[in-house]
Order: C-alpha cells, then sequence, then structure tokens
C-alpha cells in the first residue's frame, strides 16, 4: 500500500468548491448519497488523459447502474475542461483545481517532480475514500480496477 492509500483510505474525502465546465459550483456535498468515483489527471488532451478519460466514457453506463457518479479533476480552466469534454463525448462533469489546492492538500504529489499524480478514488455515499488506485501510466487500470472493486462491493441492483 503506498503512501496516498494510508493516508487517506477510511477516511473522509475533503472539502472542496471547484468550477465544473459549464461554471457551476460542485462541493463534497454532490457525492453524498451515490457512489463516486474521482480521478485526478495530469492535462486535459494530453494521450494518457485522453485515454483515460475516454476510457470512464465508454464505461459510464457500467458505472452508473452501479449509482456511481464519474468526476474528473485536473488544473486546467473551465473553457478547456469544456474542449476536452465535447471533443471525446465525455458524459461527466470535469472539475477546475486551477491552483491545485485540491491536489496538494491531499499530498497526491507528482511524477518525475513536475507531472501531476494520477490517481483514482473510490467514494461511498457518505463520502468516505473506500477505495484508491494510483498509476501514472496505467490509464486503462483506473477504469478496470475501480470498476472491479464496484462490482465486488456488491453495488449491483439486486
Amino acid at each position: 500500500m503506498n503512501r496516498i492509500s494510508k493516508r487517506w483510505l477510511n477516511q473522509q474525502f475533503p472539502d472542496f468548491d471547484l468550477t465544473d465546465e459549464d461554471g457551476n459550483n460542485v462541493s463534497n456535498t454532490s457525492l453524498i448519497g451515490k457512489w463516486n468515483v474521482i480521478f485526478f489527471y495530469p492535462k486535459d488532451d494530453s494521450p494518457g488523459c485522453t485515454v483515460q478519460a475516454s476510457t470512464f466514457a465508454k464505461h459510464h453506463d457500467a458505472f452508473t447502474a452501479l449509482n456511481c457518479q464519474i468526476i474528473g479533476i485536473s488544473s486546467g480552466g473551465q473553457e478547456s475542461h469544456k474542449e476536452f469534454q465535447c471533443n471525446h463525448n465525455l458524459p461527466y462533469s470535469l472539475l477546475s483545481d486551477k491552483k491545485a489546492l485540491l491536489h496538494r492538500s491531499m499530498e497526491l504529489g507528482k511524477t518525475l517532480g513536475w507531472i501531476p499524480k494520477r490517481v483514482t478514488f473510490v467514494v461511498d455515499e457518505m463520502g468516505v475514500i473506500r477505495y484508491i488506485f494510483d498509476s501514472q501510466l496505467g490509464v486503462k487500470r483506473h477504469v478496470s480496477t475501480v470498476l472491479s472493486f464496484l462490482k465486488k462491493a456488491s453495488l449491483s441492483p439486486q
């Protein structure tokens, strides 16, 4: 288990108030009442981030069937997020952590000292982090591992 997992696993997702691609404020209160997959990614339209975001989009129906919303977060601005979302048909919100305040407060760190870490959190209906996947290069595995976790957590309809 890495440092990020030890620090945040089974802890409340920290308070935040960020802007989505449409300029709406989104806070941690929007996490309550449903499961959430929150993925931090380095940059809109970069090759790895495009594959990751598109893979989440491809499996969006599977997450929705588990009463789970997907949220992407990076330091990109509202316009960049809107363009990224439209260009790749992303059916979920992208939040702007423009000054990387949430990223830094969660001590997610950087790869090679300059690339923001790619980390995905699974947050339950009460806002508690239940699973963390941290891999800069395993962009598709962010989707497959969290989807597998959610299915094992018996979230599928009875």
